[in-house]
């Protein structure tokens, strides 16, 4: 079991390429526009399933984006109606796209509605191949590895050979080596990814608004589009991709929906949503978010 779920797709790739193709168009409504929620979803390597689920709240007036991870193996309730003959419900979060076939992504983004109490207004679908391009053409991103981090997996597809020093030094990745920082899921996989996840997206949204990167956009853009497939009309996030990331990235927040697991349920291994906690993270995150209170510096007088 802790084999297979290592070799699931990352889920910053998704956010991260959905984000640079949909930053531009999120610019357009950054100034006096309603608040509006984008389903990110990352295909599992037989494309068929979701192996990562995000949903993204950007909320123009005060600047903020904020980010909820859904973990693939999440207890939902599937409307099974018109479906898969194999449809059945409650199942994993990760098997409602496949349900849906080719209507795969509306399947998905009524799951998650029914789930959050949200409307959702476009999904974001990613394959991933061009993740490694879409870093190598930003120049790389730079990150802080607080932690040892190694892991092999010679039966992975293809196989994994993970690893890192800590250090308290900015470390340089390219796309290969950043494949691998986000593909490494520790001892808490899915639940303990969030941070890193976070850490990730950040930098590479860094590095898409430097000077250097911003002339590489539309590249950026072309290689992303071939792996993407959105509601959102692609001309537009193209048109004004050098408007792109209006958010201060210092607020980003992220955070994985909150439950508990359940290792010996009927459909298996699952993540069960804890009712009143995923209220109040909803509420937090999608429905009325804040900007962070500033931490008090160090020293200052209570």
């Amino acid at each position: 079991m802790e084999s297979t779920s290592r070799k699931r797709r990352p889920l910053v790739i998704a956010v991260a390429i959905a984000v640079l193709l949909l930053g531009g168009w999120a610019a357009k409504v950054w100034f006096g526009a309603a608040p509006i929620n984008v389903l990110l979803l990352g295909l599992d390597e037989g494309k068929t399933r979701t192996d990562v689920v995000v949903l993204a709240h950007l909320e123009p007036r005060q600047g903020l984006i904020t980010l909820l991870s859904l973990p693939r193996d999440t207890l939902v309730e599937i409307d099974c109606t018109g479906l898969s003959d194999a449809c059945v419900s409650p199942d994993k979060l990760a098997h409602a796209h496949a349900y849906g076939g080719e209507q795969g992504a509306r399947v998905a983004v009524e799951t998650v509605e029914r789930l959050l109490g949200v409307k959702i207004d476009h999904y974001v679908r990613a394959d991933f191949e061009g993740f490694r391009q879409v870093v190598d053409i930003l120049g790389g991103v730079d990150l802080v590895i607080d932690q040892d981090m190694h892991y092999e997996d010679p039966y992975a597809d293809p196989p994994l050979a993970i690893h890192f020093e800590a250090s308290d030094q900015p470390q340089h990745l390219d796309g290969q080596r950043a494949l691998e920082f986000v593909r490494y899921r520790g001892a808490t996989g899915d639940i303990g990814r969030t941070e890193r996840t976070k850490q990730f997206l950040v930098a590479l949204a860094r590095k898409a608004k430097e000077t250097q990167s911003l002339v590489r956009l539309p590249a950026v853009v072309r290689t992303g589009l071939a792996y993407v497939d959105t509601d959102i009309d692609a001309s537009t996030a193209l048109s004004m991709a050098t408007s792109a990331l209006r958010a201060d990235l210092d607020l980003v927040q992220m955070e994985t929906l909150p439950g508990w697991d359940d290792p010996n349920h009927p459909r298996g291994w699952v993540w069960v949503p804890d009712e009143e906690a995923v209220a109040e993270v909803v509420d937090r995150l999608i429905l009325n978010p804040q900007r962070p209170s500033a931490e008090p510096e160090s020293g200052a007088e209570e």
